[in-house]
């Protein structure tokens, strides 16, 4: 039986969580899991008008109070998740002195505090089904410092180090936690920050002044390829791997 036959089998039926769902490295998860047949229930601000998701639940991932009743009843009403993929994402820029406290609570609230969030209200759950897994894309700014993304790599940190937590205390359960760290990947979030048509080579070839490293591989990363990897460690496929950080990035944080 190859891979797809796998793949299929597991998910079928079978629901799925991502938030971030809308765009982006979210959008490219969700459709690799309706292909497998899975009821994905997806997490925005906004959607296509035209998308394929079981269930598209639109919110504003930085209202946590409003987000946990949410949650609480999706659960109820028998849509709790067998995995749980994190993939939403906001970005603020600017150095550390200008950063404005709304933008510093903006990205700890997107990027962390909404997966505390998925996490505190999917743990009990987890446990009783005694399977399925949790993955959320973080980034390589998690453990590289960048100039100018102090909000953004504190709280990528966060959602890593929670992410993993939350899998050491679920392992006893069955439950594995992985977290997935891109580099630049072609999203609106990395379109957004260039200023004209070479904003493509310029990351490519790195910025030494901001001692960030070029790509080795000589390309941005596609959202497809990160969605590979997301289904990796979320399916049956990485069945003993729990824990674990992989960076995909290029080779830029060699």
């Amino acid at each position: 039986m190859g891979f797809d036959s796998l793949l299929q089998q597991e998910y079928r039926n079978k629901v799925v969580w991502i938030t971030g769902a809308g765009q982006g490295i979210g959008q490219s998860i969700a459709e690799k899991f309706i292909q497998l047949g899975a009821r994905v229930v997806g997490f925005d601000k906004q959607f296509p008008r035209t998308h394929n998701l079981f269930k598209a639940v639109q919110c504003d991932l930085e209202d946590l109070t409003t987000l946990q009743a949410t949650l609480t009843e999706l659960i109820q009403q028998g849509l709790a998740p067998y995995n749980l993929l994190n993939v939403a994402g906001v970005l603020e820029l600017g150095e550390l002195e200008s950063h404005s406290l709304e933008q510093w609570q903006h990205c700890q609230h997107v990027n962390a505090g909404a997966v505390f969030v998925f996490l505190k209200a999917c743990a009990s759950h987890f446990k009783q089904q005694g399977l399925g897994s949790i993955v959320t894309v973080s980034s390589n700014a998690s453990h590289t410092p960048r100039q100018s993304m102090a909000a953004y790599c504190a709280s990528k940190s966060a959602a890593t180090q929670l992410t993993l937590t939350a899998g050491l205390e679920l392992a006893p359960y069955g439950i594995r936690a992985n977290v997935i760290a891109p580099g630049s990947t072609l999203t609106p979030m990395q379109t957004g920050m260039w200023l004209d048509d070479s904003g493509a080579d310029q990351v490519i070839q790195g910025f030494a002044s901001q001692y960030k490293l070029g790509i080795p591989l000589q390309k941005l990363a596609t959202p497809e390829e990160i969605a590979n990897s997301v289904l990796f460690f979320a399916s049956s496929l990485s069945s003993h791997t729990t824990l674990q950080v992989l960076t995909i990035d290029g080779g830029a944080t060699l």
